[in-house]
């Protein structure tokens, strides 16, 4: 029992610890970040940077990285739009479909060619890019009729609307695929210890073009979700989505080498970067100073994670030796521990 604790509050402590600082600054200096647009912005936000660093997040945590995901929330946009004709929910269906698709194609070829994810995805976001400069013949496009969207406007119980809860859904189903099902252990497998996975008989492949799929498909959501309210998609859309969906899920602890983090990373930095930007909203300070914040935070978490990380190193080390003055001998249990 007191080891299981001991590993939560390592997991989460600290980011949890930030998050309840950030929550009481903003009580103590803006008085209307009390009130429930707050939270309500913050549950906003996971409708919309909560859902992409939810897919990204999983190829992250299969040891690669999908750069594509805001070209691709732009893409499917503009598709949403163009396809609202048939009904709301046709148009969300149609640009989470194509994103899946789109980035399986992507996960499938980087693993049969044996290519570096951050190099295949760094053209394949241009690619995506010029394709929704095509699909919108060069310019923003609007819904033709704007009360098709009004369902996603509606506000309930206070804090809710029907995106966030679409991105609760999104995030529980996510969470339960990577911790209870045999493709999301898979998926840990091949970005923990890969080499040693395939020796065990994991399906690279299939493991790969299922986490690009998953990050496409909540890429395109997020696009459809965002574009459908706002009543228009433009090419350009999002150039900052990629970065804010990175520094999430780098603040809530996700690895970037990885086999590490659980949808919990997810969730508490996405809370910390929603409560962030919705408490600098109610300062009205600018988006810029936000994204500033946002960017000593996540390297002063980075580095606070590197000296953590060294101090339990020397802690496991320092174990070993007794063990080793003790019983003359190493047990295997303890070079596993300490990384030898």
């Amino acid at each position: 029992m007191r080891g299981a604790l001991a590993t939560t509050a390592r997991e989460y402590g600290l980011r949890i610890a930030i998050l309840v600082a950030v929550i009481v600054t903003f009580l103590v200096i803006s008085k209307s970040f009390a009130g429930p647009s707050s939270v309500y912005a913050v549950l906003e936000s996971f409708a919309f940077v909560g859902i992409v660093a939810l897919g990204l997040s999983v190829t992250m945590i299969a040891g690669e990285l999908d750069l594509s995901v805001a070209s691709t929330a732009a893409l499917m946009g503009v598709i949403a739009i163009e396809v609202a004709q048939f009904g709301l929910v046709v148009a969300i269906v149609v640009a989470v479909a194509g994103g899946a698709l789109l980035g399986a194609l992507q996960g499938w070829l980087i693993a049969r060619l044996g290519i570096n994810s951050l190099v295949f995805t760094a053209g394949s976001l241009i690619a995506i890019r010029g394709f929704a400069y095509i699909a919108s013949n060069n310019t923003p496009v609007v819904l033709t009729d704007f009360a098709i969207s009004d369902p996603l406007h509606t506000r309930f119980a206070t804090f809710f609307s029907p995106s966030s809860v679409i991105a609760i859904i999104a995030f529980v189903v996510v969470g339960l695929f990577l911790a209870f099902t045999r493709p999301g252990r898979h998926i840990y497998a091949i970005g923990g210890a890969r080499t040693e996975a395939i020796a065990a008989g994991v399906p690279v492949t299939s493991s790969m073009t299922l986490a690009f799929s998953i990050s496409g498909a909540t890429a395109g959501l997020a696009g459809a979700i965002a574009c459908l309210k706002g009543g228009s998609a433009a090419p350009e859309g999002f150039p900052d989505l990629l970065l804010l969906a990175v520094g999430a899920a780098l603040i809530g602890g996700i690895g970037l080498y990885g086999g590490v983090g659980t949808i919990w990373h997810v969730v508490i930095g996405v809370a910390i970067t929603g409560t962030l930007t919705a408490g600098m909203a109610t300062l009205a300070a600018p988006s810029y100073l936000s994204n500033l914040v946002l960017g000593v935070l996540l390297v002063l978490l980075l580095v606070a994670d590197f000296f953590i990380a060294k101090a339990v190193r020397r802690r496991r080390l320092s174990r070993l030796r007794e063990i080793v003055a003790t019983d003359g001998e190493v047990p295997a249990e303890a070079l596993v521990t300490t990384g030898r």
